[in-house]
């Protein structure tokens, strides 16, 4: 395991020997750059110094990424300085009218704009994630029955020295960020997830979810049930009955479902709950007045319902027909 002043110090060497931009890229920022490393490398810290750890690796990380910014600016500057000069294209040269909002992404702004008003923020995560932040920090470990419901997609090399997964939840990006953060936090994941399973006309193996927390020293259940009731009314533009039901999931303790009241039924929209003790330990939060919930929902789900879609595999077909159809009725 590297130390962070090493990596500071080797750093600073590159750039007194002014290596390229794409260099510095896949030394520290790639995915199995010097940054990821030391990310990966925080569970072996102890809780007392992971909040100080998280923030070191932080700072290194922004001014790495500075820098780096500033290397792609310079290359950008004298490459356009030896071009050829072009015309200019007119907006008349375009055909306007071709390109629509999937209504995944749609939602995402959507999503994320609502729940700005209400005081989050948005953080993300990596799609390839290691065992520990997927499942073992969520409390669900190697003989948790819970990781038979997730068939799991495995990344190895060929002699099976390296193996991560793609993510089947957003949840881990909750783990990143407390071992980087202190409460109050009021974050959302959105992001793309994977599972292996047989598609049909409700179940995709690539699907897209949004992962909520909020943490303090007074969030309660009737806080969450504020929270998401607002957020309903403001996605579907309607009051909206909701209830909860018990259920269990590995990482919250209470648990429960959450269901809505439309088109005459109940339907099941989302996952919730106060985070697990547990969970929170291996994040690095051990101060007992600190709690708050958790919840998850699947962003197809919501499109199918506002757009009355029966057919799941149509939103990922790539079909301008059906896109186009969709942005007559963007709420």
């Amino acid at each position: 395991m590297r130390p962070i002043a090493e990596i500071q110090e080797e750093y600073q060497q590159d750039k007194r020997l002014q290596i390229s931009a794409q260099d510095i890229y896949n030394k520290y920022l790639s995915r199995k750059g010097y940054i990821q490393q030391l990310f990966e490398q925080i569970h072996h810290i102890s809780p007392e110094e992971k909040g100080v750890y998280g923030q070191q690796v932080n700072t290194l990380k922004q001014e790495i990424i500075s820098y780096y910014e500033s290397l792609i600016g310079a290359e950008l500057s004298t490459s356009q300085s030896i071009l050829p000069s072009i015309d200019p294209v007119s907006l008349a040269d375009i055909h306007r009218g071709l390109g629509k909002y999937s209504p995944i992404s749609w939602l995402m702004f959507r999503i994320q704009d609502i729940f700005a008003e209400l005081g989050f923020s948005v953080d993300i995560g990596p799609e390839m994630e290691t065992e520990h932040y997927n499942f073992d920090a969520l409390n669900i470990p190697e003989s948790h029955p819970a990781r038979d419901v997730w068939d799991t997609i495995w990344v190895t090399n060929n002699d099976n020295s390296f193996q991560k997964l793609l993510r089947t939840h957003t949840s881990p990006v909750q783990i990143h960020h407390l071992e980087s953060h202190q409460p109050p936090i009021r974050i959302i994941a959105p992001g793309k997830v994977y599972r292996y399973e047989a598609t049909d006309s409700t179940h995709e193996t690539v699907f897209h979810q949004v992962e909520g927390l909020m943490l303090d020293t007074n969030t309660s259940i009737a806080t969450f049930k504020g929270v998401i009731q607002v957020f309903f009314q403001k996605l579907f533009q309607q009051d909206i009955q909701m209830r909860l039901r018990p259920s269990y999931f590995p990482f919250t303790e209470p648990s429960f479902e959450i269901d809505i009241w439309m088109n005459d039924k109940w339907l099941e929209i989302a996952g919730a709950g106060m985070v697990n003790r547990i969970v929170l330990k291996n994040g690095g939060i051990t101060d007992p007045d600190i709690q708050g919930f958790a919840f998850g929902f699947g962003i197809e789900r919501l499109a199918m319902i506002l757009y009355q879609i029966d057919d799941i595999r149509l939103i990922h077909s790539a079909d301008i027909r059906f896109v186009s159809q969709l942005g007559k009725t963007q709420l």
